[in-house]
């Protein structure tokens, strides 16, 4: 079986249509509504329901319904999952851990979801509830530090610094405040540094 290629979708404005009654469907429903896709959701199915849609999915639907929104999806060259059929799907969905803006998946390739979901508890358990904060503060910073500090090697050893320091530490312990401050500083004195001349030996 060949592997699956990991990518995430931009989704923003794009029409998605989910097929499926039950919880599950819902919550595809919602999650692709959190990506800022524009859902369509209908228990049933028609050939117009497809148009415009950038991704199909199917939960909750008897296996007649799944084959046939697979067929019509395939035709319009679209991408198309099925739940629990992956033979009919084109992508598969991993298991997720959601630190928003950050977001870790997991997948077996539709070998063992069990063992996906296994995954992603134990991670779940390690993984920090305020990265999505650390993340949020550092991207503030972002264009900032390239700007500031024009060497690459320099500014990778600076944010290094700054995800293995202090800024990490009160941003994660919720002080967001506090480690916006701290980056702030960092970022000047690291300014300074790089823009002072070096001796030569």
């Amino acid at each position: 079986m060949a592997a699956h290629f990991p990518i995430y979708l931009d989704l923003t404005g794009k029409r998605c249509l989910v097929v499926g009654g039950d919880t599950e469907a819902r919550r595809k429903a919602a999650a692709l509504r959190r990506a800022g896709a524009q859902v369509v959701s209908s228990s049933r199915f028609a050939l117009r329901d497809l148009d415009g849609c950038a991704l199909v999915m199917v939960a909750g639907a008897d296996l007649a319904l799944g084959e046939a929104v697979w067929r019509a999806a395939r035709a319009r060259g679209m991408l198309v999952n099925v739940a629990d059929r992956p033979e009919l799907c084109t992508f598969i969905m991993p298991a997720v851990i959601d630190r928003a803006p950050v977001t870790l998946a997991i997948s077996t390739g539709g070998v063992s979801p069990a063992l996906a979901r296994r995954l992603r508890e134990t991670l779940d358990s390690i993984v920090p509830r305020r990265l999505g904060a650390l993340a949020t503060l550092v991207s503030e910073f972002r264009l900032q530090a390239k700007r500031q500090i024009t060497d690459a090697t320099l500014r990778r050893t600076f944010w290094e610094r700054i995800l293995d320091g202090p800024v990490a530490r009160l941003a994660l312990a919720g002080e967001q405040e506090a480690a916006r401050k701290r980056l702030e500083n960092a970022l000047a004195a690291e300014t300074r540094a790089s823009a002072a001349p070096r001796e030569v030996a």
